[in-house]
């Protein structure tokens, strides 16, 4: 009988361990898709502080930016916001810039950042940021590092493929920090 039983735990671990193997096989092969707009210069927009002031994207030379473009009421914006969120308060980010763009003209932006439990900046989109970005489908995240060159253009931060492309951000974000702080000489 305890070798039978034996026998079913291994199975179950065996179980167990090919399926913790199996999901985080997609994971760790996800790289971003070529796109034609990355490694060229970050289109320049202006935008629009809660307070109506006007900004222009220039503001964010010399540092590292990252932009989340959403629409009000999209159902995986506030897990994506919480997470960058979340990179925004740890040391090793805490020199680059977390914008979350909304569109100014849509009445329920508003209401919606009002009521959303993030300390991420909020910028209107009044001069088409978003369409500049060539944003498709909702949320999207674009990096642009610290020279004004976008690095990143990245949707689909849903479903099973949230978490790959939420590691994908990191990754890149890691990787532009670190070319930032390297000494001048080494550039």
């Amino acid at each position: 009988m305890e070798s039978s039983l034996w026998r079913k735990g291994l199975a179950i671990a065996a179980f167990a361990g090919a399926l913790l193997s199996a999901s985080c096989r997609p994971s760790e092969s996800f790289k971003l898709p070529a796109d034609p707009m990355v490694g060229k210069p970050g289109p320049v927009f202006s935008f629009h502080s809660v307070h109506k002031r006007t900004f222009p994207s220039t503001n964010f030379l010399g540092k590292t930016l990252i932009m989340v473009f959403i629409r009000p009421g999209q159902p995986e914006a506030p897990t994506l916001l919480r997470e960058l969120e979340a990179f925004h308060k740890e040391a090793a980010f805490s020199t680059v810039e977390f914008m979350v763009l909304s569109p100014e003209d849509d009445p329920l932006t508003e209401p919606y950042w009002i009521g959303l439990e993030n300390s991420l900046p909020i910028a209107l989109d009044f001069s088409g940021a978003a369409a500049k970005y060539g944003t498709g489908n909702l949320p999207m995240v674009a990096v642009n590092d610290y020279k004004g060159v976008l690095r990143m253009r990245l949707d689909g931060y849903i479903g099973e493929q949230f978490w790959p492309r939420l590691r994908a951000t990191r990754k890149l974000l890691e990787e532009v920090q670190r070319e930032r702080d390297q000494p001048a000489a080494t550039r």
